[in-house]
């Protein structure tokens, strides 16, 4: 049974917009439910780009060299039984500031490779790793980009031992409804 939820936001955009509003009473909607919410807005938090030295698989297994916010993030998220992603749609894709988290996301996974379906993919670090839900703004996007986006979660979902349980727009689901479904997962 899902209890502890946590929402990574990728909005580069400060103050009122549709996203920010939609977070907020989502948010309120998952406590009112019972569950154990836990908001981190990436535009208020130092993350560092990943440079790709591979520390934090070899020199220091699971820790990134960077001393930023990304450590702290990581922690909440394994320690979650749900993830949610939300971003505005930026040029067909989401924000580079979810971007550049997901890219420090490495040190949750061994380096190791491991077969699945046919594909080579990074091993366990853990036994358990959150569920996966999507939450765009799609401001003008075409449907194909949106169709691409979800191609995409469900990647990083299948290289990340978990399950993506939704991908949903702010347009075409409404805060109450999606924290209802979720109490069902």
């Amino acid at each position: 049974m899902i209890q502890k939820i946590t929402i990574v936001d990728g909005n580069p955009k400060y103050g009122e917009n549709p996203l920010n509003q939609f977070i907020s009473e989502f948010n309120k909607e998952l406590t009112e439910n019972g569950f154990e919410t836990k908001v981190f807005f990436l535009q208020e938090k130092h993350i560092k780009q990943c440079v790709g030295c591979f520390d934090c698989w070899w020199k220091t297994p699971g820790l990134c060299r960077f001393n930023d916010d990304a450590p702290e993030i990581l922690k909440t998220i394994i320690n979650s039984d749900f993830v949610i992603y939300t971003s505005p749609m930026i040029m067909g894709m989401y924000s580079a500031l979810l971007k550049k988290f997901h890219d420090r996301t490495i040190p949750l996974l061994h380096p190791y490779i491991k077969l699945v379906e046919g594909e080579c993919h990074h091993g366990k670090r853990y036994e358990k790793y959150p569920k996966m839900g999507v939450i765009i703004d799609p401001g003008d996007s075409m449907p194909d980009e949106l169709e691409t986006m979800e191609k995409i979660f469900k990647r990083i979902c299948l290289n990340f031992h978990s399950e993506l349980k939704f991908f949903e727009t702010t347009e075409k689901t409404q805060p109450k409804k999606l924290s209802n479904e979720i109490s069902c997962f």
